[in-house]
This record gives structure tokens, sequence and C-alpha cells, in this order.
């Protein structure tokens, strides 16, 4: 299960806080609120710090969308490659 948290700290970015457990359930969930907020012109920031578990489509997930949000609070189990 995963949990979303949008936070609006300025009127240019929205930070997404994402807890618990990123795989193929959980993955559209994140992709859509995130491109919500990209679509709309807006930074993204996806802070990991919560993350409890991430499968293989997971890292997936995250490899491809590194590119367009920024990415913070990576867990130490959770290793992206540049």
């Amino acid at each position: 299960m995963i949990y979303i948290k949008e936070l609006f700290t300025n009127c240019d970015i929205v930070e997404i806080r994402v807890d618990g457990i990123l795989d193929y359930q959980s993955i559209p969930i994140l992709k859509n609120v995130s491109e919500v907020h990209l679509n709309s012109g807006k930074k993204v920031s996806l802070n990991l710090g919560g993350l409890n578990y991430v499968s293989r489509e997971g890292m997936e997930f995250l490899q491809e969308i590194k590119k367009k949000v920024i990415i913070e609070n990576i867990p130490q189990f959770l290793k992206l490659e540049p």
C-alpha cells in the first residue's frame, strides 16, 4: 500500500511525499499524481523517505521519472543510477 501527500511549497513546486510500498499496484497512482502536476507546468519533488519497499517495477518507474522530477530523501536500500 502506498500513501501520498501533496505539499504545495510555493506556486511553482509541489512536494509529493511517498510512504509505504512502491510496486506494480501503486505505480499508476504515483505516476498519475506526478503527471497532473508536471502537465500543469509545476516542478515536482518526490520525497521517498517513507518508502519501506520498492519492487523491480518500482525501480524501473523511478529510473524513468527521475529525468522529470527532483528525487529527495532516497532510502539507503534504494540505489538509483545517475
